[in-house]
This record gives C-alpha cells, sequence and structure tokens, in this order.
C-alpha cells in the first residue's frame, strides 16, 4: 500500500501546484486553508493507521513544502478536478475511503498537543515520588498501584495514536512514564531514611488518598478533539 499512496502523494502535490498556478480565481481548488486542513487530516490519518513513519514523515513534509508554480500546458499541473468541484477534503478522502481506513478528521492542534506533553511531563516526577514512598509505606498496595498507573499509560497511548499524533513523539512523551522506568527498589540501608521521608511529606500522601494520579488520562482526553465533533468529510 505504501508505494501507492507515494504516487498518490506526489499526484496531490501536482494537482495542489497546478490549482494555484491554473485554477480560475474563485476555484476552490485555491482555498488554501481547506488545503492545509485536508493536508493535516491526512496525515494523521496515516499515522493513526500505522504507515511506517519514514513513509509518514516524508509524505507530511512533500505535502507542506511551498507550492511552486507550474505551466498550465503541463497535464500533471490539472489533477485538481475533485478539488475544484468537492474540495481538497474530498480530494483526499477518496483515496483513504478506498483504502477503508479509520480517519481522523480533526487532528490535534498543536497546542494542544504541547499542552499534553506538558502534562505528562509534570506527572512523571509526582508518581516516581508516589511509587517510591507506597513501597516503603504501603507495600501491599504497590501490586495494584503499578498495574492500575501502567494501565492508564497504555490507554493513553492508544489514544494519542488513536488521534493521529506522531508515533515517534507518543514514544517520547510516554517511554519512562510506565512504573519500571519511575521505580527502583531502595536499596536495604536506604529505606528506613525514605520511610520517614515519606511519612514526612503530605503531597504524596494527598494524591494517593483522592487517587488524583489516576486523573492524567481525563485531563488528556480534554485536549483531544472528540468524535462528536467530527465532520465526516474524510
Amino acid at each position: 500500500m505504501v508505494p501507492a499512496l507515494d504516487v498518490f502523494v506526489d499526484s496531490m502535490v501536482a494537482g495542489h501546484n497546478g490549482a494555484l498556478s491554473c485554477a480560475e480565481p474563485g476555484s476552490r481548488a485555491r482555498n488554501e486553508q481547506e488545503w492545509q486542513s485536508a493536508r493535516a487530516s491526512f496525515v494523521a490519518t496515516l499515522w493513526a493507521n500505522g504507515f511506517p513513519a519514514d513513509f509518514v514523515t516524508g509524505a507530511d513534509r512533500r505535502l507542506a513544502a511551498p507550492a511552486v508554480a507550474v505551466p498550465c500546458a503541463d497535464p500533471d499541473a490539472l489533477g485538481f478536478g475533485t478539488a475544484d468541484h468537492e474540495g481538497w477534503r474530498k480530494a483526499f478522502g477518496y483515496a483513504v475511503g478506498a483504502m477503508d481506513l479509520a480517519v481522523v478528521a480533526q487532528p490535534v492542534p498543536g497546542e494542544a498537543w504541547r499542552q499534553i506533553r506538558s502534562l505528562i511531563a509534570d506527572e512523571l516526577p509526582h508518581q516516581a515520588r508516589l511509587l517510591e514512598c507506597i513501597a516503603v509505606v504501603y507495600p501491599y498496595a504497590m501490586p495494584a498501584m503499578v498495574h492500575d498507573w501502567d494501565a492508564m499509560i497504555v490507554k493513553i497511548g492508544g489514544r494519542l495514536v488513536g488521534a493521529g499524533l506522531p508515533r515517534d513523539e507518543i514514544s517520547a512523551a510516554l517511554g519512562n512514564a510506565e512504573a519500571n522506568a519511575l521505580w527502583h527498589r531502595a536499596p536495604p540501608d536506604k529505606v528506613a531514611d525514605l520511610a520517614t521521608s515519606c511519612r514526612a511529606d503530605q503531597d504524596w500522601q494527598n494524591r494517593f488518598a483522592a487517587f488524583t494520579f489516576l486523573a492524567l488520562g481525563g485531563h488528556i482526553d480534554s485536549l483531544l478533539p472528540q468524535p462528536a465533533d467530527s465532520d465526516g468529510d474524510q
């Protein structure tokens, strides 16, 4: 499927160049806002459906490149007919629909993704402290604690992939988020001092008592476009 999509991407780039060079002034194919929206949805759909990272990043780079002027006598310059009549979302959408892909109609805005990464980064030190303190103060709770935290991280990862975010960026954000990366058992000669420190620390105890350590998934979901927001066009 990748070689076929590679050809399709080239055709869309050529069509976009042709539209800006050759389409009538009022043509829908000249709508740059619609082109950018459709392009972002297409790229997010490729990410969400597991296409190779090098292909998706390359396709995104080609589609995002500034348009270049082309001679209108070139047949390749006239490949914007669908966009001319139905818009760029339909032009991308026909190919996506033919492959039965799960469509990401509304990609995650860049600012929302930055906020999500910031939420994750801010949360991890607090969770690391919670885990090290549970291990020495309430060790009987560790299996459930680790299970619940890791299950949430896996769910978050699935939601981010399904939202069409770049998988390498998701891995960078969540790569050290699982409990085994955050927590390592304290050496025996450090346990007593650690327990004393933990008993004097109210922050982790409040997080544990109120289960606020499991709120990260909900905060992230609130920043992601919801299915009801999709326009169903691509």
